[in-house]
């Protein structure tokens, strides 16, 4: 079994040429960065024991992702994409509708941007309720005008990072058991990052 599509790390989060393909939710929410390649495999792994679940399903199961947002990325993300041109809701809509942002979360963001003028996905970020990786995928895809002014567009691409090429990430299924192989990139010098 292998992923379908899968994101060149080494490109993101550069403005890619944006197409409307389907995509697997897996990859999506790797793109999006709510989920890991380990969580990716497990949840492939515990597919080959339970293939009547979906990938979602699982990744919920395990509460690696709220169910509605796997219920978004696979059945409202590509129509969302589709009718692009004629977007009328603000970014926290989306966050919300995709279970990233509680009314709560909404409120505390626009009662911070009124008394500091910084942009709402900011201060999401700012405030630790939203990954800047999370928010540059958004911004990208549904306000791409907006994604070249995102403070965060370039945080996590320091010289020396640890990289993963996704291309070159493949699932086997041998049996009961699922290999992966993931090759690094050739930096000799990398940081891991332990806490987001």
């Amino acid at each position: 079994m292998s992923i379908i599509n899968p994101l060149d790390q080494n490109s993101f989060p550069q403005k890619p040429a944006l197409d409307l393909m389907p995509k697997r939710l897996g990859t999506i929410l790797l793109e999006a960065d709510l989920v890991s390649v380990a969580q990716i495999q497990v949840a492939l792994q515990d597919q080959a024991y339970r293939p009547d679940l979906l990938l979602g399903e699982i990744l919920a199961t395990r509460g690696w992702i709220n169910p509605e947002t796997a219920d978004f990325f696979a059945q409202d993300w590509l129509r969302i994409l589709q009718h692009k041109q004629q977007l009328s809701k603000p970014l926290g809509w989306y966050l919300k509708e995709a279970a990233l942002l509680k009314e709560k979360d909404i409120k505390l963001i626009l009662n911070e941007q009124k008394s500091t003028g910084i942009r709402f996905g900011t201060v999401a970020v700012l405030q630790g309720i939203l990954k800047s990786t999370t928010l540059d995928f958004f911004l990208m895809y549904l306000f791409p005008q907006e994604f070249d002014v995102s403070p965060f567009r370039d945080m996590y691409r320091s010289k020396g990072r640890r990289k993963f090429s996704f291309d070159t990430l493949q699932l086997e299924s041998v049996g009961n058991q699922t290999n992966s192989l993931i090759e690094e990139s050739d930096d000799e010098d990398f940081e891991i990052k332990w806490i987001d």
